[in-house]
């Protein structure tokens, strides 16, 4: 087994949560490379009142979901049974009472598959813990007016989300003797989910839901946060007893301007998260509530348009708040989550009066926010990339918050060796504000070691100091990773983000080439054959093309994964906003107003307008392609290696296959060009095996490049060799 191997496998931390005072659950996700899939762990943290933690062994799961109500008494799980025929599942719903299972119910008549993903998915419970609200997918019914419905189009979430097009909410209430479901009626336009109970009426819910625009298309919603998306109030029909089919209203909460999402409830206030909607895909994240006795709603951390003279840069937050976010520190109200602060991720307090707290617990690392008590305790995952994966016990205290390691993953002398050779700092460059790069390298070279640029996807995304391992396993094969953080990176503020939105192609492009000659500078790389290498996926893949196109003579090989390579080619994309926004074009977005109300049964969208999307015109076509990697193709010497998955939804696979044609009529040698094709991966191509042989083709390509050019010999796997 490779170190790259080992490495990948560590259990990743996806949740945890508090279960009464004494106890922690823990989930994982881990790669199993010898079965070729991932596995779900779970493990139990029992504190003792000497402040000692003690972990119970690790299981295996197989359920979808799994959550705890507020008490700890009752456990739900969704689970989904493979049939033996293979003709499809059976959806149940568990209810646990300690170790005893209360009531199954077996729902494979209600819905299709469950939501468990962190954009539409639900598993909450009321105040009371006598009801449960789930998503799932709706079925098809049967409707004979229409007997094309089965076929008839409707958009689904896109990318990463394929197929889930119907989410339906349903409530389960159960007593001493029965438990009964219920279907949420809500418009057939509206995409709902993240669904919480109001604590003062089982019969009311809040939601976040997206919009489809005007030309019934669904923009593509995973890791966009610039989406038509509001949070809604859901009243139940207080007429109906626990019908089959509840019938609501619906009113929606927030600004037809802002993208909202993760409604959580703290005291009396409505909590959530929100970015503006257009713009890049992520921007900066704003703080707001509601009071749900006054319905006054307040802005309780704003934008940050240029870093604060603390060097706080503004919220950078992930998709969701923790399910349970409140702390208390001083007496006030806090809700506690993650944030990208530079080149790290620390944890961040916002105060529900106004204000912020960070918490610089250890700048060393980057920090993730799993779970809180509800007082004055946090459960936070933390890393580097010479350690993986911690998990800690913060306790907030008026001095210093206390910080207390309580489970640490299970590594091998061998592993622990190599990780004692990492070392990681975080540069700036000079001139280029606020672009930084994060350096990873080995102590055991003793001379300088060949350099590889990684920059990164989106492009409004950050590489921070967290543990990878595929950039680890990189270093431990003898080069150092520079990883740059352009202009258009999260956690720089507002300003930042946004300069690079019609720019693309130049401003990211000259900001990675800055940051490899200060690193050349400094001596940390060289320049010269075999000594500089490039790669990227997405938006990383333009720049890598850019790269090598704009500098053919400066990088001994090359390797791209699911590139964007053509800015005017749209098809085949869940995202077509970004080719226009990102290159300094409109493309509008439409959002229903702020107290837009709804009956279950609305049939019209609310969005619908005279407002046309832009289609792309011949003119614009070619200044975007002026602005893309194509319009450098004739000039391009460096050996490729191009790695794409064909079930890509964000970027057209044909782009990259495209590319790889292009580049093979004009090499002279056409084993310096390469192709890899991997059926049924998508946009981030994470399968286990996909990742694997990715990473090792990668390394195999480079490591020819460097000892001087021999043809490839293959990859085993499933891949297709192009």
């Amino acid at each position: 087994m490779s170190m790259y191997t080992k490495l990948a496998e560590i259990p990743v931390p996806t949740g945890a949560q508090f279960v009464g005072q004494d106890r922690i659950e823990l989930s994982f996700s881990a790669r199993d490379h010898a079965r070729d899939v991932k596995k779900y762990l779970l493990k139990h943290i029992v504190l003792s009142s000497a402040g000692e933690a003690a972990a119970l062994p690790t299981q295996e799961v197989s359920y979808v979901a799994s959550r705890y109500s507020p008490s700890g008494r009752t456990r739900a799980v969704l689970r989904e049974v493979k049939e033996w025929s293979g003709s499809g599942s059976k959806y149940f719903v568990e209810l646990w009472a300690g170790d005893r299972l209360k009531y199954e119910v077996d729902v494979t008549e209600k819905h299709g598959a469950f939501y468990a993903d962190e954009y539409i998915g639900t598993l909450s419970f009321n105040q009371d813990e006598t009801s449960l609200v789930y998503t799932a997918e709706a079925l098809i019914e049967k409707d004979d007016n229409d007997p094309y419905a089965k076929w008839r189009f409707r958009a689904d979430l896109g990318e990463g989300l394929s197929g889930k097009k119907r989410p339906a909410a349903f409530i389960i209430r159960w007593d001493e003797s029965n438990a009964t479901v219920s279907r949420i009626l809500t418009p057939d336009h509206l995409y709902l989910g993240q669904y919480i109970f109001s604590p003062f009426s089982t019969n009311t819910l809040f939601a976040s839901a997206y919009e489809p625009q005007s030309d019934g298309r669904l923009l593509g919603v995973k890791g966009c946060f610039n989406r038509p998306r509001g949070i809604w109030q859901v009243d139940l029909d207080s007429t109906q007893q626990f019908p089959e089919k509840w019938k609501a209203t619906l009113k929606k909460l927030t600004e037809g301007s802002a993208s909202a999402r993760s409604p959580r409830v703290v005291g009396d206030q409505l909590v959530w998260l929100s970015e503006a909607v257009g713009g890049g895909h992520v921007s900066t994240s704003t703080v707001d509530t509601l009071n749900l006795h006054t319905n006054e709603g307040n802005v309780v951390l704003d934008v940050v348009k240029k870093p604060l003279d603390d060097g706080f840069p503004g919220l950078y937050a992930p998709a969701n708040l923790p399910a349970s976010p409140v702390v208390s520190l001083d007496s006030k109200a806090y809700v506690a989550v993650q944030s990208t602060y530079g080149s790290r991720t620390l944890v961040v307090l916002v105060s529900l009066d106004g204000g912020y707290r960070v918490l610089h617990l250890d700048d060393e690392f980057s920090w993730n926010v799993l779970a809180t008590d509800g007082n004055s305790r946090l459960v936070c995952s933390r890393s580097t990339s010479a350690i993986p994966y911690e998990i800690v016990l913060v306790e907030l205290k008026e001095s210093e918050p206390s910080v207390k390691v309580i489970d640490t993953p299970t590594l091998s002398d061998d592993v622990v060796a190599a990780l004692d050779s990492i070392k990681t700092q975080v540069i700036k460059i000079p001139g280029r504000g606020p672009t930084e790069t994060v350096v990873v390298q080995s102590t055991l070279n003793e001379k300088v070691a060949p350099c590889i640029l990684v920059p990164h996807g989106g492009p409004h995304a950050t590489t921070t100091t967290a543990f990878s391992a595929g950039t680890t396993g990189m270093v431990l094969e003898g080069y150092t990773v520079s990883l740059p953080n352009y202009t258009g990176s999260p956690g720089f503020g507002d300003v930042a983000a946004r300069a690079l939105l019609g720019q693309c192609g130049r401003l990211d492009v000259d900001d990675c080439m800055a940051s490899l000659e200060h690193i050349i500078k400094l001596g940390i790389a060289e320049d010269g054959p075999g000594k500089l290498f490039v790669q990227g996926g997405s938006h990383g893949g333009f720049l890598t093309a850019h790269l090598i196109g704009q500098f053919p003579d400066k990088f001994t090989a090359a390797s791209m994964r699911n590139p964007v390579i053509s800015g005017g080619d749209t098809t085949g994309t869940d995202i077509p906003d970004w080719y226009y926004l990102e290159f300094g074009y409109s493309y509008p977005i439409q959002s229903s107003s702020k107290s837009t109300t709804l009956a279950s049964d609305a049939t019209s969208s609310p969005t619908a307008s005279s407002t046309i999307p832009p289609l792309m015109t011949g003119s614009r076509f070619d200044e975007l392609q002026h602005a893309s990697p194509i319009s450098y193709i004739d000039a391009v010497r460096t050996p490729m290696l191009m790695l794409i998955g064909l079930s890509d939804r964000r970027v057209s696979p044909n782009q990259g296959i495209e590319y790889y044609h292009a580049l093979k009529a004009r090499a002279q040698d056409k084993s310096k060009v390469e192709m890899l094709l991997f059926e049924g991966e998508s946009h981030p191509m994470d399968g286990v095996e996909c990742l694997r042989v990715s990473w090792e083709a990668a390394r195999d390509w480079f490591a020819r490049a460097k000892v001087g050019w021999e043809p490839p010999s293959g990859v085993v796997g499933k891949a297709k060799k192009g």
